[in-house]
């Protein structure tokens, strides 16, 4: 048993009159959840109107302090210099809020009896003021697990017309930079030659192109994950679009594709260039070399409040979690899984350009190192350094061009559930089926 968790330095959260009652509740021994006094249902504590009845008059109150684990992993990667692995990382519904979830740590637990299902309590850890609502096991029998979580019900709009916006573009052009580890090279530079490379595929030449797109845009946060936006690359490439798009708030790099089919369908541009950098391999080198300057702390807001002071750092850990719940419900195991990475790299053994070629057996999979349980390492994608940029076009262009064009059938752009990692179903990641 480990129970490094409790020595763990956690991050602050940015504490402000709409969530600080939950924060310091443990302080007289509370978990406290918002309560709506229109309708009588809790909230999360992020929540400061009730999504049902709208109502902004809510009264903070405490609960049992009781709740059932469905989600759960242990976390065995150094994903934050604080938080020494190994420990435990749960989502955990409230008692008396089934729909209220909690990611948490375990505390009190080994990793053969952590399980979905489990009954646990509230127990409080204090650190610079803040209390920390952990928990520990209570001596009562599991909950069932079928009956935890329900599918979501999924109630879509018919569109508002028959036309439609993907008709009108077509994929003309792409283009890729070199691709590696730790390739050492500033990411515009990996940008700018992905994008080259897709305009002359396309057949085209830097002034025709009057668009650009990209996720997740300067503001993206650091970690090797964006080449800055599309300011830094428009002035590098020397080119002023009459349209642009980059932003965290929309369908990852599928919504930038999305959003300038939609630009080029609407007449804003004709010709819109979309772009995704990443260097997570050359950042991390960086800042384990003293290249870059180590991030500083400080308190964190947002959504990752309710993540990052739990050491819940990571997509592995959140979709970990989510496997937990599907393991638990299903029966599955990871040797499904290991036919997944077996796949991808058969795949990837067939593109030259693959880091990774090597093919891999059920025995490498399984031998492989755990990142954050059933998940490990060749689950997690690899960091690494490389650009990609496609050419958005539209369609009565495409017969004029370089390439025979990609036309498109259809795409998505409706939100049917809720957008959480941890407070939606727990059955699949949102909007993914």
């Amino acid at each position: 048993m480990t129970e490094t968790v409790l020595e763990a330095h956690r991050a602050k959260p940015e504490i402000s009159p709409w969530n600080s009652p939950f924060w310091t509740g443990g302080e007289v021994g509370e978990l406290r959840l918002p309560k709506c006094d229109n309708d009588g249902g809790y909230l999360h504590p992020s929540q400061t109107v009730c999504p049902r009845c709208h109502s902004a008059s809510l009264t903070w109150v405490a609960v049992s302090g009781k709740a059932t684990v469905v989600g759960v992993t242990m976390n065995h990667q150094m994903f934050m210099p604080s938080f020494n692995p190994p420990y435990v990382i749960a989502v955990v519904i409230i008692d008396e809020a089934p729909h209220v979830r909690l990611t948490t740590n375990l505390i009190g637990v080994t990793e053969d009896d952590m399980r979905v299902g489990q009954r646990v309590k509230v127990r409080f850890l204090e650190q610079d003021g803040i209390w920390f609502p952990l928990f520990e096991p209570l001596d009562e029998p599991d909950a069932p697990v079928a009956d935890l979580v329900a599918p979501p019900v999924v109630v879509t709009r018919p569109p508002v017309s028959s036309e439609r916006y993907e008709h009108k573009v077509a994929i003309t052009g792409i283009g890729m930079s070199q691709v590696g580890r730790r390739l050492m090279r500033p990411p515009i530079s990996l940008t700018v030659e992905a994008a080259k490379a897709a305009v002359a595929d396309a057949g085209l030449t830097l002034d025709d192109i009057d668009g650009l797109a990209t996720w997740p845009g300067g503001m993206g946060g650091g970690g090797g994950i964006t080449e800055g936006g599309v300011p830094v690359l428009e002035e590098a490439l020397g080119i002023h679009p009459t349209w642009h798009n980059g932003g965290l708030e929309q369908s990852a790099q599928t919504g930038a594709i999305v959003n300038a089919m939609l630009a080029v369908a609407s007449g804003l541009c004709r010709h819109v260039l979309c772009f995704r950098t990443v260097w997570e391999a050359t950042n991390t080198e960086l800042l384990r070399t003293g290249g870059l300057p180590l991030p500083k702390g400080g308190a964190v807001g947002g959504d990752f409040q309710w993540r990052i002071p739990f050491g819940a750092a990571s997509a592995s850990n959140w979709i970990a979690m989510q496997a937990s719940q599907y393991f638990a419900k299903f029966g599955a195991n990871r040797e499904m899984l290991g036919w997944i990475a077996l796949n991808n790299r058969r795949n990837a053994g067939l593109n030259p350009l693959a880091i990774y070629r090597d093919p891999m057996t059920m025995d490498d999979y399984m031998s492989a190192r755990m990142i954050s349980t059933p998940l490990g390492l060749f689950d997690c994608d690899v960091p690494c350094d490389g650009s990609i940029a496609i050419i958005v076009s539209a369609r009565d262009t495409a017969k004029d061009l370089r390439q025979t064009p990609i036309f498109v059938d259809a795409a998505g752009t409706q939100i049917t559930e809720r957008q959480s990692w941890d407070q939606g179903t727990m059955t699949h990641l949102p909007n993914a089926w």
